[in-house]
């Protein structure tokens, strides 16, 4: 069964914003490259800031990942979570929210290791959305009510995982609203670590 954990604990931008308040974006400033020009992504909104809420404790960052905790009305949530390290556009870009690739755990719910990814821009809802994890490909999702995030299909999802901890460099290719090819590049160092803390911290729920 396809799961929306993500958006059903915390909507995406505020996840954004939580993130963004923990510290991430100062550890990982993106560097931006495209075929056209570059765009320099916006700061989360001081609304958006808000809606997180007590925000998240920053539990160690590991090479370019970093863990976090987070008690919700569900118990704990643990996630890790990275920025890209470039991204490319297929033509001129004129504004984008910061973007994330994250895996979440909620005990409680029994959800593991979900793969997600905020992209900082509205997805054409008909175009196809795909992981590449050194060169194998996998398939993401879209849901309307969440437009700018995309998760990882239930069925190939643990795969996914195995390849991430295993793999070098992580690329995620998507299609705007505006018709604009994103290929967002995301490194994988440290990422096995980063699993075992948030793991870790969830334990026991």
């Amino acid at each position: 069964m396809i799961t929306k954990t993500m958006s059903a604990v915390l909507r995406p931008v505020a996840l954004a914003a939580l993130l963004v308040s923990a510290g991430l974006t100062a550890a990982h400033a993106q560097a931006t490259t495209t075929t056209a020009a570059a765009a320099k992504p916006a700061a989360p909104t001081a609304a958006a800031a808000s809606t997180a809420g007590g925000g998240a404790s920053n539990i160690g960052t590991f090479k370019d990942w970093s863990a976090f905790v987070s008690t919700t009305s569900d118990g704990k949530m643990c996630f890790i979570a990275t920025q890209p390290t470039s991204s490319k556009y297929s033509q001129t870009t004129s504004g984008r929210d910061p973007a994330f690739l994250q895996i979440t755990s909620i005990p409680s719910k029994n959800v593991t290791n979900e793969v997600s990814s905020i992209a900082g821009y509205t997805f054409l809802a008909s175009a196809a959305v795909t992981a590449d994890v050194d060169g194998t490909q996998f398939k993401m999702f879209l849901d309307a009510s969440h437009p700018d995030t995309t998760w990882a299909d239930a069925s190939s999802e643990a795969a996914l995982v195995d390849a991430m901890k295993k793999g070098h460099v992580f690329t995620l290719t998507g299609t705007s609203k505006r018709k604009t090819q994103v290929v967002d590049t995301y490194s994988l160092s440290g990422i096995s670590a980063a699993l075992d803390a948030a793991a870790k911290a969830c334990a026991g729920g």
